[in-house]
């Protein structure tokens, strides 16, 4: 922590005061400059009306100081902010990038194209399959470790905005709200990292169990999802999931998986976009699902890493919200506790709810709870 000098209760006295002064000045001033009967009192009492003027102004010369200095930093700034920009006046290859005369760069450091963060285009320009006419880039500085000199300045990520929709890597994309890239240190394009999906975009995600003969059905996603990229979910034992897309809806959404209609869901897809994990999503109402009756707000998951390879369909239901879930014949299930149930409704275990990855973090409500959908407003459960 570096330690930092604040100024006394004595200098924003002195500083309150001045700029107290400073109005007074300008007001007497003004007062002057439009009232003949101000400048007549003036002239009929030059020596105490000249030394009153000269202790206001005085008082105002700290907040004229402060003033000044303000000034002369804008200055400053608004000259360095100059200097970084440039144009292009010939076609050039840029971090990768091929640039056409016209384009406008506004740069990290002076006199140095390669450290730019902002290029806009005077025409469409191909950038990882999006015809850009605006690219972005987020830099890192590396220092040498010995001397703390600057040794190399390399972009970590690209994003590139471009009009309507545009198909990158077999998703579409709404361009217009950018499409980001992670780069090299060259920076070369190594994949897409996210983007907001626009309209016609669809996944596979497993049917209802009970549908034998329907072994998986086509979900459509909905405009202005979160579209992710994943290296896999990795667990302290070494084990990678195979998981390479997530996928997040706008709030509020429901959405239908195995039957099952869910709220808010986040869906984890493997490198062909086909269902793999459904780390968290909600109940949008009250559902009876064999012996157990949960409420609405009721999260849910699908099986964990531990009940895969046995139970790969279960669900987990875990009570929210204080509200715990029935058992026909049984104890309620509190809200500590979760429920791994299969899709046709057998109860498979009632566990403590750590033990499905389900974990309790404290939550900040800044505004009153939502009312509970109406039942007549629920989607209908099943396929």
């Amino acid at each position: 922590m570096i330690p930092v000098a604040l100024p006394s209760a004595g200098f924003f006295f002195l500083m309150a005061a001045s700029f107290c002064g400073l109005a007074g000045l300008a007001c007497w001033l003004g007062m002057l400059a439009v009232s003949k009967r101000c400048r007549a009192a003036m002239r009929a009492a030059p020596i105490k009306h000249g030394v009153g003027l000269l202790l206001v102004a005085l008082l105002s010369a700290p907040s004229l100081a402060f003033l000044y200095a303000i000034w002369r930093v804008d200055q400053q700034s608004a000259r360095a902010a100059a200097a970084r920009q440039m144009s292009l006046t010939q076609a050039a290859r840029i971090g990768a990038i091929d640039m056409p005369a016209g384009t406008r760069l506004t740069l990290r450091r002076t006199g140095e194209p390669e450290t730019f963060t902002l290029a806009e285009f005077p025409q469409a320009v191909a950038v990882g399959g999006v015809q850009a006419t605006r690219v972005t880039r987020e830099l890192t500085d590396e220092y040498d470790s010995k001397t703390y000199a600057l040794a190399a300045t390399y972009a970590t990520s690209l994003a590139a905005t471009a009009a309507g929709t545009q198909s990158v890597d077999g998703w579409r994309c709404d361009a217009s709200r950018g499409v980001t890239f992670d780069t090299a240190r060259d920076g070369a394009l190594v994949r897409m990292a996210h983007c907001v999906l626009a309209p016609g975009n669809t996944v596979v995600t497993p049917a209802r169990s009970a549908d034998a003969d329907i072994n998986a059905a086509a979900l459509a996603l909905p405009m202005g999802s979160d579209l992710r990229a994943s290296d896999g979910n990795r667990y302290v034992d070494g084990f990678t999931d195979a998981d390479r897309w997530e996928v997040e809806p706008p709030e509020g959404t429901v959405l239908r998986i195995a039957g099952l209609a869910l709220q808010d869901p986040l869906l984890r897809l493997d490198e062909k976009r086909r269902y793999f994990e459904l780390p968290t999503g909600t109940l949008p109402c009250d559902l009876v699902l064999g012996e157990m009756h949960y409420t609405a707000g009721t999260r849910v998951r699908s099986a964990p890493r531990n009940w895969r390879n046995e139970h790969p369909d279960a669900w987990v239901f875990s009570p929210w919200n204080g509200q715990p879930a029935h058992r026909d014949g049984h104890a309620d299930v509190s809200v500590t506790q979760s429920v791994v149930q299969a899709p046709d409704g057998k109860v498979l275990a009632v566990v403590d709810s750590a033990s499905v990855g389900v974990f309790r973090y404290p939550e900040l409500v800044v505004e009153d709870r939502p009312a509970k959908p109406k039942t007549g407003q629920c989607p209908a459960q099943g396929s």
